[in-house]
Order: structure tokens, then C-alpha cells, then sequence
């Protein structure tokens, strides 16, 4: 088991269960994820740490964005997590897009920016839930047609728990 299996699953999990909660961990794993794949792709010939490093980098200013600078942060989380939502959805049912992928991107992302801003809580929730349950299950590579009904299982799961679905008591529900 390598460190980064490790990492996807276990923020992963954390991003299904609390992401809405733990805004400032959103921000620093959306950072970790991409800065990792942006390094893996463009550092080919360094050491697998070297990429590591730059995306825990990368992840940690993240978080302290998240923690210092809401307003900022709220709507870069959005961008991040919309631009990356729509990458991976786009890959995951074969569009290529060429040249032109960092466009897909900055589309997905402008909407992930203007759905945070108005919708702050349910976008929260739901970007946390898709990122994460796709986090888990990167982790764990199977066929498409598996990945596509884990990943709906993984996201209604996700949304459920985090929107107070899953049984918890909310305070105006005592």
C-alpha cells in the first residue's frame, strides 16, 4: 500500500462523512489532489517524495486559506472542486478534450465558484461528497460499470450523512 492509496482513501472517507464541517480540510485535500497530479504530470523524472511534498504543500496553504481568508477561500474551493468535478467527469466517460482540457476545467470551475457563493452550504456538501467518494474510489481502481453504481452509492451516502439524514439530531430537532 503506497502513501498516496493511503491518502486518497482516508480523505476520502473524512471528505464523505464531514466535509461540510471541515471546510478548512476540503480546501487542503482539493489543494493536495490537484497539485499532486499537476507535479506527477510535469516532474516526470523526480523522485516519488519530491511530488509528495509539493502537494502536502499545497494542501497545507490550502487549508490556512481556508482558515484565514473564508470569503477568498469559499469561492477558490469552489472553482477548485467544480474545475476538478467536471475534469474527472469528463474523463470518466471518455470525452477527450485535447488541448483544450484547461478550458472544461475553468468552465466547471466558474460554476463550482458561483454555486459556492449562493448555495454555500448544499455546494459544500455536495462537491465534499463527490470528491470524496471519488477519492475512495481511486483508491480502489475496478470496472466502469462497478465504479459508476460505488460512486452513486458513495455520493447519496455522502450527501445523506452530512445533510442530518443519517439520523442525526440537529438543534432544532431536539
Amino acid at each position: 500500500m503506497t502513501a498516496l492509496f493511503i491518502a486518497k482513501l482516508v480523505l476520502g472517507i473524512v471528505l464523505l462523512a464531514m466535509g461540510r464541517e471541515l471546510f478548512w480540510l476540503f480546501l487542503g485535500g482539493i489543494g493536495f489532489i490537484l497539485a499532486f497530479g499537476f507535479a506527477e504530470r510535469t516532474l516526470h523524472g523526480q523522485p516519488h517524495t519530491v511530488i509528495t511534498v509539493i502537494a502536502l504543500c499545497a494542501g497545507g496553504i490550502g487549508a490556512l486559506a481556508a482558515v484565514f481568508f473564508q470569503r477568498f477561500a469559499v469561492l477558490v474551493a469552489g472553482f477548485l472542486a467544480g474545475g476538478y468535478f467536471f475534469a474527472e467527469l469528463m474523463r470518466e466517460f471518455g470525452m477527450r478534450a485535447g488541448d483544450y482540457r484547461w478550458l472544461f476545467f475553468v468552465l466547471g470551475g466558474i460554476v463550482g465558484a458561483l454555486l459556492m457563493k449562493m448555495l454555500f452550504r448544499w455546494t459544500l456538501i455536495i462537491l465534499s461528497s463527490v470528491i470524496g467518494a471519488g477519492l475512495v474510489l481511486q483508491a480502489f481502481p475496478m470496472g466502469q460499470q462497478m465504479n459508476r453504481l460505488l460512486f452513486m452509492v458513495l455520493l447519496v451516502v455522502g450527501i445523506a450523512f452530512q445533510s442530518g439524514l443519517g439520523g442525526r439530531k440537529t438543534a432544532a430537532g431536539r
